[in-house]
């Protein structure tokens, strides 16, 4: 049932997208650092959105990349804790060499 709604909200996007398109076809002037041209508006609307699409990416990317490297150095350091804590649970118990 939820893949017939997802299917049925993924098809009214796709026709609001059309029908958005379809209504935006006039041409608007496009003005650039080296001059200016002319492009259908939709076609402006869709490179604005892909622009801010790829600079979320690379936001996220950034940080995810930090991430990952402070989850390696947590992991190194659990490992090294895991092992010292095997070497004190592997010392003989009774009375401590400075007691006795």
């Amino acid at each position: 049932m939820s893949r017939l709604a997802v299917l049925i909200v993924l098809l009214v996007i796709l026709v609001l997208g059309a029908s958005i398109g379809y209504f935006n076809a006039q041409p608007v002037q496009f003005n650039y650092l080296f001059g200016a041209t002319e492009f259908p508006l939709i076609a402006v609307l869709i490179a604005a959105f892909s622009a801010g699409i790829l600079l979320a990416i690379a936001a996220v990317s950034s940080r995810l990349f930090s991430m990952r490297l402070e989850l390696g150095r947590l992991r190194k350091q659990l490992r090294e804790a895991e092992g010292e804590l095997r070497t004190l649970r592997n010392l003989p118990v009774g009375t401590p060499p400075e007691a006795r």
